[in-house]
């Protein structure tokens, strides 16, 4: 029996030693007063989370305010305006009234009816200060109140964070005198009225029935307290949660005798103040914001709603149970937590158990604060999770060193199986290595250059055909842009960044720069490893470029004999023919008649022949370059020569148009350039290309001379003429506005199709 017991014991050793541990450790923070706070955070959100209750019908309050010392135009208000106030309260005969204004001392005039208000209103309650300030300080009750034992207390318990929990219903004076606080007062005398009186259940008479309900003064240490002051007699406030508070009305409107009818009568009501100047705001459980903060005569008001509600109606006090009970509820909760976190297979199931027990926790915690019982949570959920956690580690540790065990027997038989791994790894690093060496010697020797790029562009290698070609090596390669070193324009490096990235296989012909400073011809065409490397092959096309371009000279000058032997002798037979058939015109009109035919011959086939040459003469800029490149040059060009500011841009993203159109854009652009410069002398002149979807604009703007535009002839406006016809050729609109004095825009816009 006592091996099983042992083995019972081991087996359990980390609950045994979990329970205490935490348990011990969490009573003494609770004794510490250490965990209060938290305590009685959770408690007021349990209050905040409690549903609405009806607003107690038996209470009304008069309100004084800013606007209320306002209309009285002084402060304290004077007793005359105090005297008619009780006067055309007590018109509807209320159960009681609570003075919950300070008034030791006479206030005139009226301080005489005032007097004769007190003497005559049995059922008036005055205030006094009974706990002295910081400075030492009470206040007294009216002389002639407290000779008639109208008096109560106005001094509200508030806790270590400035909030009222707790409810004094009475205490003792200085000078050893029992009172009741304001709200106690007058909740009692209302009771007393509707024939419910204290019954006592113990001969200290601290324990006493009231109606329905049972009362028990605090104790020093009680629920999430420790250690508090308990002096006089306290309860825990229970005040109703309300949506728009008390019925109240405004002094100014009982002053002014706009009392509603009945509103106050058998009723208990307080007068009190709410302005903000005065500054008696009080925090309570419900209290978020220091505006929605009620007024020391409302807290006054909630506990007689309480005491009435308890009372009359039933409705709960809030009790807590006695430390004992709460010192088990804290193991009890150590012992489940050590049991979960020992018992679990996982640390993870171990959390979602802690996590649902503690979802358990607090709200069994909060039905029971429905139920009017107040069951800390702090302690327990600590406990809870303080166990869980500890357990579970302990089982962890153990269940650590035994795999720490089982791992060193492991490790033994793996070190001998690492060695035989290391010499196979040796000997397969040294064949890969002469592989390596393999595959790079053909790299090298490809007659093509070979680079890899990531997927921003930058390259990563270069083999020796790309260092012997260009110049640049690997290393040099990690210093300069490649794309920037193709192209200085903004939409074409992009364009080059697109064309490398899509890797379709495509070639495309670059002009790169060498690390002398030259250029040189190139094709690549580009394909992807990857998602994050691609590969670019390249070709030197320079001895192609230099055939094409020794092709296309031969071409030229084979045009131009062309054009010499046949437009030339086509012209000038013209001439000859023209020439005789002048002279014999007048005499001979039948062989002058031959000559013009002849003419008419030899110029429709020299029409002809200059149409085929002027197609295959397209302009030699437009074959070393696009459009764009081309009017930059032609601006850079006009500006060099003129001391006029030429400023050249290009909008969108370019690309190919025909090219006879590209050749007439450049010449209407040429022409429009010319214009501005020669005749309107302008300053500034702007040069547009616009790439859009579906069209392309040109447009040249200058700040010249200007002209009219309906008023230009044939003979001098040739050129325009010309830019017209362009237009028409390539089936584009031309639009030319100008103002003597302000300048000139040509505009011309193609279809991109």
């Amino acid at each position: 029996m006592w091996i099983t017991l042992k083995q019972q014991l081991w087996r359990w050793r980390g609950v045994l030693v979990t329970i205490p541990s935490i348990a011990g450790g969490l009573l003494l923070l609770r004794f510490a007063g250490t965990l209060q706070l938290m305590e009685l955070v959770a408690l007021d959100e349990m209050f905040r989370l409690r549903p609405v209750e009806a607003v107690d019908p038996r209470i009304v309050l008069v309100t004084i305010d800013e606007s209320d010392i306002q209309q009285l135009g002084q402060w304290p208000m004077s007793d005359a305006a105090l005297a008619r106030t009780i006067t055309l309260l007590k018109q509807q005969q209320p159960k009681a009234i609570g003075l919950d204004i300070f008034r030791d001392l006479p206030v005139e005039p009226g301080h005489q009816a005032l007097v004769n208000v007190f003497t005559t209103t049995p059922n008036l309650i005055g205030i006094e200060k009974v706990i002295q300030t910081a400075n030492g300080q009470v206040i007294p009750a009216p002389p002639l109140l407290k000779q008639r034992d109208q008096v109560s207390a106005s001094d509200l318990l508030l806790d270590t964070d400035g909030r009222v929990r707790r409810s004094l219903l009475y205490l003792r004076t200085q000078d050893n005198r029992s009172i009741f606080t304001l709200g106690a007062r007058l909740a009692f005398l209302y009771l007393d009225r509707q024939g419910i009186s204290r019954q006592p259940l113990n001969p200290e008479q601290t324990h006493f029935r009231l109606g329905r309900a049972v009362f028990t003064p605090l104790q020093s240490s009680y629920g999430g307290y420790v250690g508090m002051d308990a002096r006089g007699y306290q309860i825990l406030s229970n005040f109703p949660k309300v949506q728009k508070g008390f019925r109240t009305i405004s002094l100014t409107d009982v002053l002014q005798d706009r009392l509603p009818r009945d509103l106050v009568r058998d009723r208990i009501v307080f007068i009190g103040l709410t302005a903000e100047s005065v500054n008696d705001k009080f925090f309570t459980a419900y209290t978020t914001t220091s505006i929605a903060a009620p007024a020391g005569v409302e807290v006054h008001a909630l506990l007689a709603s309480q005491l009435l509600s308890a009372a009359l109606d039933g409705r709960p006090l809030l009790h807590a149970w006695s430390e004992p009970i709460a010192w088990l509820w804290i193991i009890a909760w150590s012992t489940i937590g050590a049991v979960i976190g020992w018992t679990a297979s996982s640390p993870q199931q171990t959390i979602s158990k802690v996590v649902l027990l503690g979802i358990a926790l607090t709200g069994s915690a909060y039905g029971c604060f429905l139920l009017g019982w107040w069951v800390i949570i702090i302690p327990p959920l600590l406990a809870l999770v303080g166990s869980a956690i500890t357990s579970n580690g302990y089982l962890l540790w153990g269940n650590l060193k035994e795999y720490a065990r089982t791992l060193e027997q492991k490790v033994e038989e793996r070190t001998l199986n690492l060695e035989q791994e290391i010499v196979e790894r040796t000997q397969a690093e040294a064949t890969l290595s002469q592989q390596k060496q393999l595959l790079q010697t053909i790299v090298d020797h490809i007659p093509v250059m070979i680079t890899l790029y990531d997927a921003m562009g930058r390259i990563e290698f270069v083999n020796c055909q790309f260092e012997q070609i260009l110049g640049w090596s690997t290393a040099d390669m990690q210093n300069i842009d490649l794309i920037a070193e193709c192209s200085s324009d903004s939409a074409q490096r992009q364009q080059l960044l697109d064309h490398l990235l899509a890797a379709t296989g495509t070639w495309l012909e670059l002009k790169i720069r060498t690390k002398d400073d030259r250029f040189v011809n190139t094709a690549w065409a580009n394909v992807q490893l990857d998602n994050h490397l691609f590969v670019g092959i390249g070709q030197d096309i320079s001895d192609r470029k230099r055939a094409e371009e020794a092709t296309l000279l031969d071409e030229r000058n084979r045009m131009a004999r062309e054009i010499h032997d046949v437009l030339a002798q086509a012209f000038t037979g013209i001439l000859l023919h023209v020439g005789a058939a002048l002279e014999i015109m007048v005499k001979k009109p039948a062989k002058a008649e031959a000559h013009l035919e002849t003419v008419d011959e030899l110029a429709r086939s020299g029409l002809a022949e200059a149409r085929r040459s002027v197609v295959a003469l397209r302009p030699k800029l437009l074959e070393e370059g696009d459009l764009p490149s081309v009017l930059k040059h032609l601006t850079a060009q006009m500006q060099v020569s003129n001391q006029t500011q030429l400023t050249c841009e290009i909008i969108g993203v370019t690309y190919p148009l025909a090219p006879h159109v590209e050749n007439h854009l450049l010449r209407i652009g040429q022409e429009a350039l010319t214009n501005a410069v020669k005749y309107a002398h302008a300053t500034t002149i702007h040069i547009e290309l616009v790439y859009e979807e579906t069209q392309c604009f040109l447009r040249v703007k200058d700040d010249g001379q200007g002209f009219d535009v309906s008023q230009v002839s044939l003979e001098r406006g040739f050129g325009l003429i010309g830019m017209s016809e362009r237009a028409e050729r390539i089936n584009g609109e031309l639009i030319i506005q100008s103002q003597p004095g302000q300048g000139t825009e040509v505009v011309v816009i193609v279809s991109r199709e």
